[in-house]
């Protein structure tokens, strides 16, 4: 409600009692009037601009000549350099990364003045197929700033200097120029604890989960683990999976070095025998197989 101010003026009135008198008002012409007032316009104060960010710089691209003389991250390779879990800190991005080029640089760090320490390929080495990877974090900066992304790779292997376990996974930071990104709303967690394998999705929901067969206290599935499907594939070769598609993840053991003759990799894929512990992969139905198959490559993984 708006409130009214009534100004009161009460105006004096002289009365001049008296006959005779008479009062007049002299007009002296020649008494100085005062000057008007000029009426002064406040100026409005002039808004300081709000500075544009200065983005951060991003590596340059390497060539061709030194993109070729890194190591390839590949599940067979251990390059030193690679994250894991002790200095990288993966977030759930649900993103999926894709290389846009055959190989792009892997760098240890966020920064403007790292230098690359290894590469990744478009295609997955031995199988041929095209390669992609789940983002776990991004760092502000120019041209979309850097990625962190999982690698099929390892930074060391159990028994070095000693140790017996060695990290399951790495990660690498990369250039967000050199993918093309998209977001996913599926997740695998394998619950080492519980037994189970699952599809989750961003909204918390479980699309798909089952009972599944793990690994053993000498030969255990990892734990505490981010990683994603490198690959979906069939091979006949390997005829315990009877025709089933094997899911490869990015994740090794973190007790074997080798298994077979390769990187002892951890794979979702089908076994016959519903009972016993595998070598660290993760024995699921022939229907799961077909489930976390049909998940695009790049699809992350937690394995807890």
């Amino acid at each position: 409600m708006r409130r009214r101010t009534w100004l009161v003026v009460g105006i004096a009135a002289a009365a001049v009692i008296g006959i005779g008198i008479t009062v007049s008002v002299v007009d002296t012409p020649d008494t100085p009037r005062a000057a008007a007032t000029p009426s002064v316009t406040p100026s409005r104060p002039t808004p300081t601009p709000t500075p544009t960010p200065t983005l951060a710089a991003v590596p340059a691209a390497p060539s061709a000549a030194e993109l070729a003389a890194l190591p390839l991250a590949f599940h067979d390779a251990v390059v030193p350099e690679l994250l894991d879990g002790s200095s990288a800190h993966p977030e759930d991005s649900w993103q999926i990364a894709t290389p846009t080029a055959q190989l792009v640089a892997l760098y240890a760090a966020p920064s403007a003045d790292a230098r690359p320490v290894a590469t990744l390929s478009a295609t997955v080495s031995t199988i041929e197929t095209p390669a992609a990877t789940a983002v776990w974090g991004r760092s502000a900066g120019q041209d979309g700033g850097m990625l962190l992304v999982s690698t099929p790779a390892r930074n060391r292997t159990p028994g070095d200097g000693g140790q017996q376990d060695a990290p399951s996974s790495t990660f690498a930071w990369a250039r967000a120029s050199d993918f093309s990104v998209v977001d996913t709303d599926r997740m695998i967690s394998v619950d080492v604890a519980a037994g189970t394998v699952s599809v989750v999705t961003k909204d918390g929901s479980v699309a798909a989960t089952e009972a599944a067969r793990l690994g053993t206290p000498d030969d255990p599935t990892p734990t505490a683990t981010a990683t994603y499907i490198e690959a979906a594939y069939v091979d006949p070769r390997v005829t315990y999976t009877q025709g089933n598609p094997i899911i490869l993840t990015g994740a090794h053991s973190s007790r074997i070095a080798d298994y077979g003759g390769n990187a002892a990799l951890t794979a979702l894929h089908y076994y016959p025998d519903p009972t016993g512990s595998s070598h660290g992969c993760v024995r699921i139905s022939a229907a799961m197989t077909r489930t976390l198959s049909a998940l695009p490559v790049g699809t992350p993984i937690r394995f807890s």
